[in-house]
């Protein structure tokens, strides 16, 4: 997902489902660079709409979670983001009512891991998935703030972010401040790294920020028609300096 996610971004729902599979419950294992990793063998289940609701097939075609979630993803790392309520939407406008709308986790049984909650919620990798409480719209008028949770639904990293995104080769990039974007300035915060446990390992700094991809991130400092983008290694350092 990109940055957009997190002035946005997903779901979930209630009880539990009937499954016609079996499966194996993946196992989180520590890697020596700091991240996690999951061991899973878990079945391939794809998300299906319904008479107007989301359930699962297997690779079969063989619907093995019952239709009953206003939306749905895909899964990741044996939990999947689902949706009760209504916009049930991606991404929350200001006009949408965001306490109709709560998404939670099931595992591959269908089984309701993570009880519907947040206005918004995100795929796990790496073990951690981000969340957001309160006001999670575009334009949020109320409190908020964005966070990660574990497979079993316990916060490891308080929801202390404006935009909070997906953890890659060990680092999460993340936003202080309001961080909502317009179009002609940008975002009002600021992009910095952190590790697995919520600590900053490169500073906020930027004004945009992307995944590390091969040991490398792209980051941009300067808004509007002054933006430009370069490129940092996982200490910080500028290996390419920002231009336009």
């Amino acid at each position: 997902m990109k940055i957009l996610w997190s002035n946005a971004c997903l779901m979930f729902l209630l009880c539990s489902a009937f499954v016609g599979c079996t499966q194996n419950t993946p196992s989180t294992t520590s890697a020596a660079n700091g991240t996690t990793t999951v061991d899973s063998k878990d079945p391939i289940l794809l998300p299906v709409k319904v008479s107007g609701k989301w359930g699962y097939v297997n690779s079969g075609g063989q619907l093995v979670i019952n239709p009953q979630f206003d939306n749905a993803n895909e899964f990741h790392e044996g939990r999947a983001s689902v949706c009760l309520g209504t916009p049930c939407s991606w991404w929350i406008s200001d006009t949408d009512k965001l306490d109709n709308s709560h998404w939670g986790y099931i595992d591959t049984s269908g089984k309701m891991v993570i009880s519907p909650q947040y206005p918004s919620a995100g795929d796990f990798n790496e073990g951690l998935a981000p969340v957001c409480t309160g006001d999670c719209s575009n334009k949020p008028t109320k409190p908020f703030g964005r966070g990660y949770i574990d497979r079993d639904g316990k916060v490891i990293i308080p929801m202390q972010f404006g935009i909070a995104t997906n953890f890659s080769e060990g680092l999460a990039y993340v936003c202080v401040g309001k961080c909502t974007w317009e179009q002609s300035t940008g975002y009002d915060g600021k992009f910095g790294f952190i590790d697995h446990s919520g600590h900053f390992a490169i500073n906020p700094q930027y004004d945009n920020a992307w995944d590390f991809k091969n040991g490398f991130a792209k980051v941009g400092v300067g808004k509007g028609d002054d933006a430009k983008s370069g490129y940092i290694d996982k200490t910080g350092k500028v290996i390419w300096q920002p231009s336009n």
